[in-house]
């Protein structure tokens, strides 16, 4: 899996950009708004996730490695495409997760293509994981529980049985004793 790229803006387009990166150009799909941060010719560095579909391979891109956690999240609640959690991460992960801290439905129906159903869900699914009423507080994964994630998701294990486990998994383990850890708990 690609995590990260740094390459230079070669060119950009309605949905993202073309990162050069020593000569191979690779199309990352961006939040909208954030389009600006990445001018033509310029440097950049984006933390990657990637999406595999049957029919495609798509890059998400973004500044930083929060934002690209929340979107982890994001498309871990049923019925919240890649597409979808982009647009909710338009003024990045923070107003996404402070309007989950107060239970703010319209901020997320304001986001193209969510109702009011998946707004509430994404409110419901993601408060205790980022710090709602009783919640833990957001924060970035391990290592090693990135390596276990890049793992199980090439296994074909989606990202709602993935998430709880990875939130389980000691920072001291080795990526082996946690990678054999999480298939037994997904075994279960």
């Amino acid at each position: 899996m690609i995590r990260m790229l740094t390459g230079k803006v070669a060119s950009l387009f309605s949905e993202g950009l073309v990162l050069d990166v020593h000569d191979v150009g690779y199309e990352v799909l961006v939040p909208p708004r954030q389009l600006t941060r990445f001018p033509l010719g310029e440097k950049a560095q984006l933390h990657i996730y990637t999406h595999v579909k049957e029919d495609a391979l798509e890059l998400y891109g973004f500044s930083s490695r929060e934002d690209r956690e929340f979107f982890t999240l994001l498309i871990g609640v049923s019925g919240v495409g890649p597409k979808t959690a982009l647009n909710v991460l338009n003024d990045g992960f923070q107003a996404g997760v402070e309007a989950i801290r107060q239970s703010n439905v319209a901020f997320f129906q304001s986001v193209p293509r969510l109702g009011k159903k998946t707004a509430q869900k994404i409110i419901l699914e993601l408060q205790s994981k980022i710090g709602g009423e009783g919640g833990i507080v957001f924060e970035l994964q391990s290592p090693v529980a990135q390596d276990v994630q890049e793992a199980l998701e090439s296994m074909g294990y989606g990202a709602a049985d993935i998430q709880p486990i990875l939130q389980q998994i000691e920072k001291d383990w080795t990526p082996e004793q946690a990678l054999k850890w999480a298939l037994q708990q997904l075994k279960r």
